[in-house]
């Protein structure tokens, strides 16, 4: 049974835009398991400062 235009699940576009997400969201992880190398922890104390988060 042919499903119609509404019922094809997510345009490229979506599916696009949480593929990238899920990137960003793998390389954030990733660089936070590496923070105690000095360039992983400037990243994590710029994007901590961002968001607000108090300095240790």
């Amino acid at each position: 049974m042919a499903a119609s235009a509404g019922e094809a699940g997510p345009s490229f576009l979506a599916r696009l835009v949480l593929v990238l997400l899920g990137c960003a969201f793998l390389g954030a992880a990733w660089v936070w398991s590496h923070r105690s190398e000095p360039w992983a922890a400037r990243l994590v104390d710029d994007a901590q400062r961002t968001v607000g988060v108090p300095r240790r």
